[in-house]
């Protein structure tokens, strides 16, 4: 049987050149469906899973980007990944052994393949040095400050709660000494060993196109699995109360894994999906979009935002440019009122000092002759 499946993998690298690996035939799974939706969408914003935002720091705007399928989208093989959940780090992953728990139950039930990785690293001289030792670096090493290291007599043992039962889930657990990631272990060592690969040739062997990750730490061995895991073209699904770790990096881990490589939901979700049977319901494509006319309005509109914020901040602009030109027009008027008031002022003083001496002058004069008749009348007569 194991010959069977390998031919097809042996004719696909016979064909290919020095150094070229062939493409997992997962990396075609759902490529019908998908090109159904695409033709009838490929011009519709609508329901995309991807958001743009403002942002005033450097450039206009920022996209937040998301997964778009959902796990009804088609038929999946799955496969739970349980990185790392061991006695060294009881501390770090008692909060998320709930769901997990939940989610080993579920999986078993389903008669779905789980695989267990555990930290496989002891001391600087266990004979597995490599870069992360050299990151890390040597000083206090034999010390919980340096998380290279397993500092505890059983560390790497998988925490009962959710350690493998059979002897077939003991030949699924690997011990990881030179990488992060469950994918790159080189070489490749099974607590039971029977012939094993890498896992990515185990989840082959068993038709798994979609892997379930939980465990610790979210931001080392979780996310440098996923990557890798989508690289691989697997579909990634990250249980969010399902991960955790011992650094702050916690969700800022989740936030790039949620927007570059898996999606991410919580565990009671896949539960769900797994009592109902994994039930398939692809979205059905909606009616095609005039392309251009589509492609036009979403032009328009974009141009329509930045042609708003740039006419809010010519209007802010132009009020104060308006509010100084008021001002300067008040000061104006003001200044032009003051100087015709003073104007007028000086033409009153020049009229009445005009006006002052004629009007002394005949003052005078009328006063002068009254002056004369009186002093006739009056005079005594000799």
């Amino acid at each position: 049987m194991a010959l069977w499946w390998s031919l097809p993998l042996l004719f696909a690298e016979a064909t290919l050149g020095p150094g070229m690996n062939p493409l997992p035939k997962i990396a075609k799974d759902g490529e019908q469906h998908f090109s159904q939706m695409a033709a009838a969408n490929e011009n519709s914003v609508v329901d995309m899973s991807a958001i743009v935002q403002r942002n005033p720091l450097q450039f206009e705007f920022l996209t937040d980007f998301w997964c778009a399928y959902e796990l009804s989208d088609r038929k999946r093989t799955m496969a739970l990944l349980i990185d790392d959940m061991q006695v060294e780090y009881h501390d770090y992953v008692q909060g998320i052994m709930p769901p997990i728990i939940q989610l080993l139950e579920g999986f078993r039930k389903a008669k779905l393949p789980i695989f267990w990785s555990t930290w496989w690293r002891w001391s600087p001289d266990d004979g597995f040095f490599n870069s992360m030792d050299r990151f890390y670096g040597p000083i206090g090493w034999n010390t919980s400050l340096n998380a290279l290291y397993n500092h505890k007599p059983n560390g790497g043992d998988v925490l009962p709660e959710v350690a493998p039962k059979t002897l077939e889930e003991r030949k699924r657990v690997m011990h990881k000494s030179y990488s992060l990631d469950m994918f790159d272990e080189s070489p490749m060592e099974w607590l039971v060993p029977d012939g094993q690969g890498t896992l990515h040739t185990e989840l082959q062997k068993l038709g798994v196109d979609t892997v379930v990750q939980v465990g610790a730490w979210t931001d080392d061995c979780i996310i440098s699995t996923a990557f890798h895991a989508f690289s691989l073209q697997y579909d990634v699904v990250l249980i969010e109360d399902g991960v955790s770790t011992a650094s702050k990096n916690h969700f800022n881990a989740i936030q790039v894994m949620r927007g570059a490589a898996a999606k991410v939901v919580f565990a009671r979700e896949v539960v769900e999906y797994l009592n109902d049977g994994q039930p398939v319901k692809p979205p059905a494509p909606k009616a095609k979009l005039a392309g251009p006319r589509q492609r036009l309005a979403l032009i328009e509109e974009r141009s329509r935002e930045s042609s708003d914020l740039r006419n809010a901040k010519k209007g802010h602009e132009q009020s104060e440019q308006h509010i100084d030109e008021n001002s300067q027009r008040a000061l104006a008027l003001s200044a032009a009122e003051s100087a015709g008031q003073r104007r007028f002022a000086d033409q009153l003083v020049l009229i009445l000092i005009a006006s002052i001496g004629p009007a002394s002058f005949a003052a005078g004069w009328v006063l002068r002759g009254r002056f004369h008749q009186f002093a006739i009348r009056d005079a005594p007569l000799l």
